[in-house]
């Protein structure tokens, strides 16, 4: 069973409701089940987090069910069961609850299409972080968009050789649909906290054609 020391910093349940969610449609419920237990998480068989923005889940719980995925599935598996939980929860929870100040699409309608991603990754980033300990900030370099994030969820209080966190690369596609910008764009983790980064730092870039 996989144990990771609480790290007493905060990640909302309604959005890892969601991801559970989106995992038992994948997985079954038996499957979910079985990660769950895997994971430490039994207390959330049949029990997922409220349906509200609260700050209840420890970011280890949330890494630990990531950690769960990998060990059940492989990490090549459980990359693209999380990433897919992750890009569906977005949708769920983020865009339709109203989370992200109520900002509607027509808003970036005006804006270039790198613009119109920069100012939608930064509002996204501002709110994460206001609902949760995570720390998310979004930079510009060479036309480039990077996103930083301190205190990751999905890999808090693990080690990795590689980049792990495509749960996160998840959310960052979701808010990329949201933005109308769903195609096109590559999501790369380029640092993570996990494999001896300072941050979990994701780059954004318009995919190559041909």
């Amino acid at each position: 069973m996989i144990s990771i020391e609480k790290s007493l910093k905060t990640y909302p349940n309604y959005p890892t409701r969601a991801f559970l969610l989106e995992l038992e449609d994948v997985l079954g419920k038996n499957g979910l089940n079985a990660l769950l237990r895997i994971a430490g998480l039994q207390e959330w068989i049949d029990t997922y987090p409220a349906e509200n923005f609260e700050r209840e889940v420890d970011l280890s719980e949330f890494s630990s069910l990531n950690a769960g995925l990998d060990e059940i599935y492989g990490s090549k598996g459980s990359h693209a069961l999380a990433r897919r939980a992750s890009k569906s929860a977005f949708d769920l929870t983020w865009k339709q609850q109203g989370a992200l100040g109520n900002q509607q699409i027509e808003d970036f309608d005006s804006l270039p299409t790198q613009a119109r991603n920069k100012e939608g990754l930064t509002i996204f980033a501002e709110v994460l972080s206001a609902a949760s300990d995570l720390e998310c900030e979004v930079q510009e370099k060479n036309n480039i968009i990077l996103f930083r994030v301190q205190n990751c969820p999905v890999c808090w209080g693990r080690e990795s050789s590689s980049p792990t966190c495509q749960g996160f690369v998840g959310l960052i596609e979701g808010c990329l649909q949201w933005l109308g910008s769903g195609e096109g764009f590559e999501v790369t983790e380029k640092e993570c906290s996990a494999a001896g980064g300072d941050a979990c730092t994701f780059s954004i870039t318009e995919e190559s054609v041909g």
